[in-house]
């Protein structure tokens, strides 16, 4: 009893905290009248009806004789000529030499991170917990070497650390593009440059970029920085805009690429996509990077700007209770401590007949102070949903008397 009498402490640990994590069920297949401002399907390709047609018709053409899992690892009985064509292609998208998909974001970021060959890691204190796990994993087999985290975005913190390090460190620079509990972007080209100066390498997480930027290419492709020589990797989760699952990693040179396949455990030992999610993928890609994905996204930051303009003019300034500053389609509204969350998202819910469900993101997912109900706008929402929302927000704030509101705002 002794392994349960633990887990039960732990548990209740995390209830008195008010930071205890539980499945909300969704009935997928039912029609729903809910209206999105939490998932991250950003351009709703996952709920497009003509996307899904697009799959189900590429699926048939490539099935043939094909299984219907992959039955192994991709070294083993799992690889598949269709695999190799989606990377040339994805690689050719993202102006990279070469390209490796993997099961989903956090093995690739597991993957890259884990077998990066330096001296030292210095990443982002917001960088995503893959990304931390990636590091932890890293250090568990080279114990003599160090991670150093620096202020989020600051770039100037940044270089004070790579200035005392020695020189003789090889040093690799790990970030996200789109942060995902601030939905600011990262300085990029600044850091490139940094890290070029200091003979450094930097990967860039791009999960909540891709789609959204760079004619769907993602942030690195916006800057027009596929070919900067410190661009070690950059990795593209597809559970974002893309509407499915799986990710790939892109770099400079197949030298990169098979040195993952060597050394990249989560890869290697991980029974490879079914090829359902290799169609699904590539009709993304075809999606995101044409006219309709072009479309798409005009639509996603129209509503973007609207939510920014209804916000600014009914929230009153409260160094407290505030909005990230952030132009993307993440949008977090900072509202301090767990329990207040919490309450917050449950009125909304209620005052909306749950049609409208935001959810917390409580400490210590964030630093304690700065939990925040995460917000995300898409291309599917319609004006009068934005409007609507900004309407319950505002109100559910004052009700709770967190903010004062004119009740002209109301």
């Amino acid at each position: 009893m002794w392994a349960e009498q633990r887990m039960q402490k732990a548990l209740e640990k995390r209830r008195k905290k008010g930071t205890i994590r539980k499945l909300q069920f969704t009935n997928i297949t039912a029609v729903s009248s809910d209206i999105d401002f939490s998932s991250n399907d950003y351009l709703g390709l996952a709920q497009d009806p003509d996307q899904q047609a697009l799959v189900l018709q590429e699926y048939e053409r490539v099935q043939q004789n094909a299984k219907l899992g992959a039955t192994g690892s991709r070294l083993l009985s799992g690889d598949h000529v269709y695999f190799h064509q989606i990377e040339a292609d994805l690689a050719k998208i993202h102006q990279r030499e070469a390209a490796l998909l993997f099961n989903s974001g956090y093995d690739a970021n597991l993957s890259v991170v884990s077998c990066l060959p330096c001296d030292c890691i210095v990443y982002d204190e917001y960088a995503h917990n893959s990304l931390h796990m990636g590091i932890r994993l890293w250090q568990s087999v080279h114990s003599d070497r160090l991670s150093l985290p620096f202020h989020h975005n600051d770039v100037h913190h940044l270089e004070q650390i790579l200035r005392r390090l020695d020189p003789k460190l090889r040093v690799v620079i790990v970030v996200e593009s789109i942060y995902s509990m601030d939905g600011d972007m990262a300085p990029l080209r600044e850091l490139l440059q940094l890290a070029g100066t200091h003979d450094a390498k930097v990967v860039v997480d791009e999960a909540h970029g891709l789609g959204i930027y760079g004619k769907g290419s993602g942030v690195v492709g916006e800057l027009q920085l596929q070919q900067h020589p410190a661009l070690l990797a950059s990795i593209y989760t597809f559970g974002k805009a893309a509407g499915c699952h799986g990710a790939v990693a892109c770099f400079p040179s197949n030298l990169h690429k098979d040195y993952l396949i060597n050394f990249g455990y989560p890869f290697i030992y991980s029974t490879a996509l079914p090829l359902h999610s290799l169609a699904t993928i590539r009709c993304a890609y075809n999606t995101m990077t044409g006219e309709k994905g072009k479309y798409l996204r005009e639509m996603l930051f129209r509503r973007v700007k609207l939510f920014r303009n209804l916000m600014d003019a009914a929230l009153p300034k409260n160094k407290a209770i505030y909005l990230t500053d952030s132009s993307s389609p993440i949008q977090a509204l900072v509202i301090p401590g767990n329990r207040v969350c919490t309450e917050f998202c449950e009125r909304l819910s209620i005052a909306s007949k749950k049609r409208i469900c935001l959810f917390p993101i409580k400490s210590p997912t964030v630093p304690a102070g700065t939990e925040r109900i995460r917000i995300i706008i898409h291309a599917h929402n319609s004006n009068e949903q934005v409007r609507w929302l900004v309407k319950l927000l505002t109100s559910t704030l004052h009700s709770m008397g967190l903010v004062q509101i004119a009740q002209s705002r109301l």
